[in-house]
């Protein structure tokens, strides 16, 4: 009879167990679906400035009038073309630098001048940038400025990484690229 009783409270210890492990991995299993819908929710919100038409977007965003429109469509046009050209220059200096780390025998002192080059570039296209800003954030008045700086917060969010090798989606070898080079 005592058997019949141990093993009784054994089989109820097992199922108390084995609900418990089960309820507790889907728990952890809603919870990683609930931060992964954050993490999607939090991108989405994040206004993502456009490259073609920006002065039709900061009208829309800011309710520009027409002579703000005016100020930031020549602001525009003055930016596009300084940051086209940083960005071309940048872009000619990363194939040198592959091209020099790919030759024979590469050049140290070659290369360390090619990412000072490359560092002088980012900072010019950084200082560019702040001064778009700053010209637009003087056309605008006090709740205009704020929404812009909410604009330049969120575009700041945005990733800025190097394609390094990652686990999960894989492309060529293995790895997951981001192509994000500023």
């Amino acid at each position: 009879m005592a058997t019949k009783n141990t093993y009784r409270i054994l089989i109820w210890v097992i199922v108390i167990l084995v609900a418990t492990n089960l309820s507790m991995g889907l728990s952890f299993w809603y919870h990683k679906q609930q931060d992964k819908k954050v993490a999607e929710q939090g991108e989405e919100t994040a206004v993502e400035m456009p490259s073609q038409q920006r002065t039709r977007f900061f009208r829309e965003q800011l309710n520009l009038n027409q002579e703000q429109l005016d100020i930031f469509r020549e602001l525009n046009r003055d930016y596009n073309r300084a940051a086209w050209q940083i960005t071309n220059d940048l872009e000619a200096l990363r194939i040198e630098m592959i091209k020099e780390m790919g030759g024979e025998n590469p050049d140290q002192k070659k290369l360390d001048s090619i990412t000072k080059h490359i560092g002088e570039h980012h900072t010019n296209l950084k200082q560019l940038t702040i001064g778009y800003y700053m010209d637009m954030k003087e056309a605008c008045d006090e709740d205009q400025q704020e929404k812009l700086n909410e604009i330049f917060i969120s575009m700041s969010k945005t990733k800025e990484e190097v394609a390094l090798p990652q686990q999960g989606r894989r492309g060529r070898g293995g790895y997951r690229y981001n192509n994000n080079t500023n």
